[in-house]
């Protein structure tokens, strides 16, 4: 490999890690929030991985959790929804129906993040114990003044020894930053569209 090039290469690769990795693990979290303890971090004990994002939507805790379930793939009568336009009133009947041991996002097979801990319309902790990795996904509303909501979402993973463990880790690192924020940001046009 050319010298120039390799200079190229390290000096790419140093600011990721030095700026653009720090930046996207903690996107729109304070301080506080990042070194906080939330629900669920028991259930990953020294992970390879935490991110902290967070988000304040201009709707209340309830219609947030309403996008929020919605969003995230939980469908309590198996039946498909209708492509929504984010302009409708969200759905009430999830929060009621959602429960402990029920499957969101799922995958081929019934795969997916289970839910583990559940307190509408402030927590939901979802876990995914898979071949490569376990997952944790946090996530914890907070009312603020005038009717607003923080939306914080913690994301903790241990990837089992070896080459697939490794592989993981290294596809979650950017992967799941472009989702989780893409997610954040729906969750907030929809719940603020709905008000």
């Amino acid at each position: 490999m050319p010298r120039s090039l390799f200079r190229l290469a390290a000096g790419a690769a140093a600011g990721y890690l030095l700026a653009v990795r720090p930046w996207h693990l903690r996107w729109g979290a304070d301080d506080r929030e990042v070194h906080a303890e939330m629900p669920g971090d028991d259930l990953v004990r020294q992970p390879q991985y935490q991110a902290t994002r967070a988000i304040t939507v201009e709707a209340s805790a309830a219609t947030v959790w309403a996008w929020l379930v919605r969003l995230g793939g939980y469908q309590p009568d198996a039946a498909p929804r209708p492509a929504t336009s984010g302009h409708e009133e969200p759905p009430g009947r999830e929060q009621q129906d959602l429960k402990v041991g029920d499957v969101l996002a799922s995958g081929s097979g019934g795969s997916g993040f289970v839910v583990e801990q559940i307190d509408p319309p402030h927590t939901l902790v979802l876990i995914m114990r898979g071949a490569d990795a376990t997952t944790t996904c946090s996530v914890a509303l907070r009312d603020l003044e005038d009717a607003r909501t923080r939306l914080i979402f913690r994301v903790r993973i241990r990837a089992e020894p070896g080459v697939r463990g490794t592989t993981y880790l290294a596809t979650m690192d950017i992967g799941d930053f472009l989702t989780v924020r893409r997610q954040l940001l729906t969750i907030k046009e929809r719940a603020e569209s709905s008000r």
